[in-house]
């Protein structure tokens, strides 16, 4: 039976990399059937209850050694785990897992990463040595990370664009009467429009933050319902919660530390998608849901590039009018952008089962 270490940004409750872990596993049992997988947790007793594996604490090295030194591959993904943007902590850790690994003889694939921006020499001088002569194989979610990858001094012939692996989930088997629950415990007229708004912490936020609750009073104004919905509680839940204090209309925000699976529920009864988190926009395409983007780091837009849409607005020169007009227009081209974003995203399914298809052709070949 083979065993895999999973290193990512997980037991963190971040319903977008809760996420992530959820459809890697399912794709992973289906193309390992007997594949043994051990999650590196920041909650090691939440992962393991919540998706029915061992999880260790990511944050022991004596624990993370002894799960290395038997396993037959770490698996370093999904998600942005190679950034230095927040500081060098993350490049540092993720990529002194994969060091551990190496010098205990356990190979190590990058499982639909996303990198950078990497603007530090720290960050750009561990990426070039430690991924260019560390790492077997390389998945990355968007043609952006391959790029910046290369830049870096990675061989581009080692790296495949694939896609997000939320990307490859049912968006049949989250679409029940739990969403609707939720949102009608809001007060959420089912027969009226809703769009989802989700803003997280960051830089500057004292100024954009009234900007998008004033676009969003211009769409409340109009008859649609405006629920906020933090994606990574109780982070984003005062960020959520100072929109919906500084709107005139009314607006609601989901709380209570709901998780992936009931914000994925919630995002298939919404009509319109406006947010900062990546995965909050993922959630909504999954559902054909038309999102527009506020771009705070270029993940955003690589996404939104990969379905066809046009870039985010960029957070840093929000203004409520210009966010209020895109809302305005995608709203009223609705029906047509999510008869396209289906295509894409079924393309872009495709794409996400070949990263579990690698692991598979990986561990087939040590298993020989």
């Amino acid at each position: 039976m083979p065993v895999a270490v999973i290193s990512g940004y997980y037991g963190f409750h971040n319903a977008g990399d809760e996420a992530m872990l959820y459809a890697m596993l399912e794709a992973l049992g289906a193309a390992v059937p007997d594949l043994c997988p051990v999650v590196l947790s920041a909650d090691p007793a939440y992962t393991s209850a919540r998706f029915g594996v061992k999880a260790v604490d990511r944050a022991d090295p004596r624990q993370v050694a002894s799960e290395l030194r038997r396993a037959d591959l770490l698996i370093s993904g999904g998600g942005g785990l190679l950034q230095d943007v927040t500081g060098p902590r993350s490049i540092v850790y993720y990529l002194g897992v994969v060091l551990l690994a190496r010098a205990l003889g356990c190979p190590v694939f990058f499982y639909a990463q996303g990198v950078g921006p990497v603007n530090t020499r720290l960050g750009r001088l561990l990426v070039r040595l430690v991924v260019g002569r560390g790492v077997e194989r390389i998945t990355v979610r968007d043609p952006d990370s391959k790029e910046e990858l290369v830049r870096l001094g990675v061989d581009g012939g080692k790296v495949e664009v694939t896609a997000d692996p939320v990307l490859g989930l049912d968006p049949g088997r989250f679409e029940g009467e739990r969403g609707q629950k939720l949102l009608s415990g809001l007060g959420v007229d089912p027969k009226m429009p809703v769009a989802g708004v989700s803003v997280r912490p960051w830089a500057g936020q004292e100024r954009f933050l009234p900007e998008i609750a004033g676009a969003c009073d211009e769409l409340a104004s109009r008859g649609w319902q405006v629920v906020l919905v933090p994606m990574h509680s109780p982070v984003d839940d005062a960020a959520c919660r100072e929109v919906a204090a500084l709107m005139r209309e009314r607006a609601a925000v989901l709380e209570g530390g709901l998780d992936f699976a009931d914000l994925l529920a919630v995002s298939a009864h919404l009509d319109l998608a406006v947010g900062m988190r990546l995965h909050f926009l993922i959630f909504a395409a999954l559902f054909g849901v038309p999102p527009v983007g506020v771009t705070y780091d270029p993940k955003v837009n690589g996404f939104l590039k990969a379905v066809g849409l046009p870039p985010g607005l960029p957070v840093e020169s929000l203004k409520r009018e210009e966010l209020f007009s895109r809302l305005w227009e995608t709203a009223g081209n609705g029906g047509e952008i999510a008869g396209a974003l289906k295509k894409k995203v079924a393309g872009l399914k495709e794409q996400a089962r070949k990263n579990a298809a690698a692991v598979a052709t990986i561990l087939h070949g040590r298993h020989k």
